[in-house]
């Protein structure tokens, strides 16, 4: 069996921390660093198969996230604000790290947004709403 670089080693343990509290702000750090380290990986790497492993590690982890915004869009009537501001920084994360997130995780982002925005709009006044509708159709016509 060979063995696997520091880095990924190190990639993993820290996913396995974000994993644990992946609710929580402060599991973003992990996050971050590990990605960094599997994007540092994925780039500097001579051998295709570590590479690959980094990269699947990346989308392992953007599919255990889907999987929990998935459950919370499903189990929760609306969500706050705070949540969907988490949610959406990690799934940046990702991307800044240089990882797409394949479609269905993207569709997932997506729906979490138009839910809070959804609660959002019906909570506007029927005036508010109809400022909302001409700033949108002002910004279709440039």
């Amino acid at each position: 069996m060979s063995n696997e670089p520091n880095e990924l080693t190190e990639a993993r343990v820290l996913l396995g921390r974000f994993e644990s509290e992946m609710h929580r702000p402060e599991s973003l750090a992990h996050l971050s660093e590990a990605l960094s380290l599997l994007a540092d990986i994925r780039a500097e790497t001579t051998s295709e198969n570590v590479g690959q492993v980094a990269s699947n590690l990346s989308l392992a982890y953007a599919k255990k996230v889907q999987v929990q915004v998935e459950s919370l869009l499903f189990r929760e009537p609306s969500v706050h604000w705070e949540t969907v501001e988490h949610w959406q920084k990690v799934f940046g994360e990702f991307e800044r790290s240089g990882f797409t997130l394949p479609q269905d995780v993207a569709e997932t982002r997506s729906k979490l947004l138009m839910k809070k925005m959804k609660r959002d709009i019906a909570l506007m006044s029927p005036s508010e709403r109809k400022q909302l509708l001409e700033q949108l159709q002002a910004m279709d016509d440039k």
